[in-house]
């Protein structure tokens, strides 16, 4: 969910619809020429540009075009765009500017925007009926709920697998760490400085993300930190939300770098910490934009030099590739860019076509807070790469709600599957693809057989994991229970995921299992 996420996601708030973006949709014949054409102008600024079809009316009254307003310096009555900040955090706000002193466009202007773009939003969204009949019954895996601890509602925030210790490390809300194996059980609990959503593990030693506050803050108290025995001890503090990290020696210098997604909030940035003589961390911001929510390390470019992936969420959403040009200096180039609306969530990197060159998989799915609709354009989106930093979409599996993906061969075949997780999925008739198998049946028309599991209790989750948890060859898929909802759930689902009394929910892959 690491977490990347999630958190990310109830956390997506006022700036993932800020500008708002948009699907594809007819537009009527006779539309606001100057609106349209204003429309474009003010909110192509920072963002792609959006299509007012892809939200509803209602939602864009009530709740997108407030804000969308402050951004441009225009403050509805009775609104106040900074609504549950601090002081502290409103001074933040105020001093990256974030909403302008003055308006940018008249009066008459802004009503020429809003014209525009309740002419074109729908009413209303309907569910697709042909979901309904598309899934097949999962058979490859059976799922395994397993208790870590008595704490209810389990709130997992991060999970990773150390594949040399063969050991699952668990982040929760209630700020502990539990090191747990398969045949033993949880072997060690350790305190956190606050909630950890993501783990690496670098030369022996284990460190942890902590995020600082879960929920939206303008406010830097996260940290990254080294175990030591059984304490936390940090590396680098006053974080803003970080959710994903990497450490590597970057320019192989024998000292490793550390790159951190501060996600933030209205504010944030993609930042690299490189230690000096003196030992301690100094911070170098490759990108200062908030969002940022997961990156990778990887020569992309065949230069020999490490370079950053990184995909950022909210308002622009994102990836870009930060190209190493000599030691730690780095040219920026985005390969990849959604509308705002897409609730970008997560990412992976894959030779899809095994031709020597890295793909991009990313998900779109963040549903949380202001727009709480079914989005047609939720879903994963299979990027390849054609060289020269030109990906194109070659595959899109719609599914409501979506927030993250494993890229793997589950059934060693030797092409790609894909297995998924929805936090916002359509809670009634679609409630079970809240985890979706996708097993590869072409992988040269991108064909896909999709499977779920009916479950009394479906899986509700942030973290999501591969490894093989048991030994027996096959890579399983585990899951961690975060019980708690940004958005509107029905009243029994909600109580049935805060009363679970498990926190890790397994995937476990009967590829290798003895016929029966």
């Amino acid at each position: 969910m690491n977490l990347r996420a999630l958190i990310l996601t109830g956390l997506f708030v006022l700036t993932t619809i800020i500008c708002l973006n948009s699907f594809t949709a007819k537009k009527p014949v006779s539309v606001n020429d100057d609106g349209k054409m204003l429309f474009m102008r003010y909110c192509t600024t920072c963002h792609m540009e959006p299509d007012p079809a892809s939200l509803t009316k209602n939602i864009w009254q009530s709740h997108v075009l407030p804000i969308m307003a402050s951004r441009m310096g225009i403050i509805y009555p009775n609104y106040d765009p900074l609504r549950g900040l601090t002081d502290e955090e409103r001074l933040i706000v105020k001093k990256n500017r974030i909403i302008p002193d003055e308006p940018v466009l008249t009066n008459e202007e802004y009503g020429k925007i809003v014209n525009y773009i309740l002419n074109i939003a729908p009413d209303s969204v309907s569910l697709d009926e042909k979901r309904l009949t598309r899934n097949s019954t999962l058979k490859q895996f059976v799922r395994q709920d397993i208790q870590i601890n008595d704490k209810t509602p389990s709130l997992i925030t991060g999970l990773k697998y150390n594949t040399t210790t063969k050991t699952l490390w668990i982040g929760d809300f209630y700020k502990k760490v539990y090191n747990w194996q398969y045949d033993k059980g949880v072997t060690k609990v350790v305190d956190s400085n606050s909630p950890v959503v993501d783990f690496n593990f670098y030369k022996g030693d284990t460190y942890f993300t902590e995020i600082g506050k879960l929920y939206p803050t303008e406010l830097s108290t996260g940290s990254y930190s080294q175990l030591k025995d059984s304490t936390s001890s940090p590396l680098v503090t006053a974080l803003h939300r970080p959710v994903h990290t990497e450490i590597e020696d970057l320019n192989n210098d024998g000292v490793p770098e550390i790159v951190v997604c501060n996600f933030g909030n209205k504010t944030g940035s993609l930042s690299l910490f490189k230690k000096d003589r003196a030992g301690k961390y100094t911070e170098q911001v490759l990108m200062p934009l908030a969002g940022a929510i997961k990156c990778y390390i990887k020569d992309m470019d065949g230069d020999g030099r490490k370079d950053i992936v990184a995909m950022f969420s909210q308002g622009d959403e994102s990836v870009w590739i930060f190209y190493q040009k000599d030691k730690l200096k780095f040219k920026a180039k985005r390969v990849l860019r959604f509308p705002p609306n897409y609730g970008t969530t997560d990412m992976v990197l894959v030779d899809y076509n095994h031709d020597g060159l890295t793909d991009i998989v990313t998900v779109h799915g963040d549903n949380a807070d202001y727009s709480n609709i079914l989005k047609a354009y939720h879903g994963i989106r299979l990027n390849i790469n054609q060289g020269n930093d030109v990906f194109k979409e070659k595959f899109f599996y719609p599914i409501y709600g979506v927030t993250r993906v494993l890229a793997e061969d589950f059934d060693k075949d030797g092409d790609i599957d894909f297995a998924a997780t929805a936090f916002f999925p359509e809670f009634s008739k679609l409630v079970d693809e809240s985890f979706v198998y996708l097993e590869n049946i072409d992988k040269d028309k991108f064909a896909f057989k999709s499977y779920t599991l009916k479950s009394e209790i479906p899986i509700k989750t942030l973290a999501l994991e591969a490894a093989d948890i048991d030994g027996d060859g096959d890579l399983d898929i585990i899951t961690g229970n975060f019980a708690q909802s940004p958005g509107p759930a029905p009243a029994e689902l909600d109580q049935k995921w805060r009363s679970a009394k498990y926190g890790l929910s397994i995937f476990m892959n009967q590829l290798y299992q003895p016929k029966k």
